[in-house]
């Protein structure tokens, strides 16, 4: 075998010499042949070698006397691929035959792990001269697909609105609103000595939220009944739409109805469905009136707070 080249060291009394040698047998285990001196040595760690590979080998010798054999590595003519593609895929076989990244073609084992396919590319390990295959090459899985975003619940096309009265008064005309009777926010019509009266219920104009829909059913909640005038007596109770969202400085405006409903003495809280001819008036912002004989009075918001309620339905 050929000496590679030679090493003073940098102590005096100690040459280090690198020679090229080849891996034989000695008795059960495995030496070291350079230039056809078989010799013990150790081993760089980890270091896999067969029989009949070439090796690299460091001997140490003082002046003095002794020396050391190091096996450093394998040598090979080219560096070993580390990766390639799967050519032959044998039947019943513990090895497949891969072709390197390098081109030249392999027999190769295989770890339990991994099916082989022809065609894969596959990363190689080297265990001496023998690749093995530990693994199939492959890619980050695809970005998962952006959801489109969720849709709104699509817009009922109907439905139906509650609105609370805000308010509830009489109109006086001696004395402004809220001057008959005490006040207190109760409700009249008619006469009844100091001249006629004009009851009312207000919204603030929160019925507008059903402008440019239709209106298909409008329901109204009247107050208690009062124990004035002939309350012994059914009351025939006159109801228009007025345009007022607030209590104005007089009257406010009837545009529609009247539409009449019998009272009857003594009687509670009762929804009474209104025409349809208010449903303008309304949704403009407008509320809820009363006015003409015979004199009777109701409770409004401030005593019951569903006096004036309105349920208003409607559709898209």
């Amino acid at each position: 075998m050929a000496e590679i080249r030679a090493i003073e060291s940098l102590a005096p009394d100690r040459t280090v010499t690198t020679y090229q040698g080849v891996m034989v047998r000695d008795g059960g285990g495995l030496a070291v042949n350079v230039n056809g001196n078989v010799i013990p040595a150790r081993w760089s760690d980890p270091l896999v070698v067969a029989e009949g590979d070439p090796v690299l080998v460091e001997l140490s010798a003082s002046r003095a006397g002794g020396a050391a054999a190091i096996v450093r590595c394998r040598l090979a003519d080219k560096p070993r691929p580390g990766q390639g593609t799967v050519l032959t895929v044998p039947a019943s076989s513990p090895t497949i035959t891969v072709t390197g990244s390098d081109g030249a073609v392999y027999t190769a084992t295989f770890v339990g792990s991994y099916s082989p396919v022809v065609g894969d590319r596959v990363i190689l390990s080297w265990n001496a001269a023998v690749p093995s295959v530990v693994g199939k090459i492959t890619t980050t899985a695809a970005a998962a697909p952006v959801a489109p975003p969720v849709a709104p619940p699509p817009t009922s096309s109907t439905g139906t609105t509650p609105y609370q009265a805000s308010a509830g008064d009489t109109y006086w005309p001696a004395g402004g609103w809220g001057s008959w009777a005490g006040g207190q926010g109760r409700i009249y019509q008619g006469s009844y000595g100091g001249g006629p009266v004009y009851g009312a219920w207000f919204y603030a104009g929160s019925t507008a939220q059903l402008a440019g829909k239709t209106i298909t059913g409008i329901r109204f909640t009247l107050g208690s009944r009062l124990p004035v005038g002939n309350n012994n007596q059914p009351a025939t109770v006159h109801l228009y739409a007025h345009t007022s969202a607030n209590k104005p400085g007089g009257d406010v405006t009837r545009v529609a109805g009247p539409f009449d409903v019998t009272v009857q003495p003594g009687q509670g809280l009762k929804e009474y469905a209104l025409p349809l001819s208010f449903a303008s008036a309304l949704q403009g912002g407008g509320g809820i009136a009363i006015t003409g004989d015979p004199y009777a009075g109701f409770n409004g918001p401030i005593t019951q707070p569903e006096s004036g309620l309105l349920n208003l339905d409607w559709s898209a």
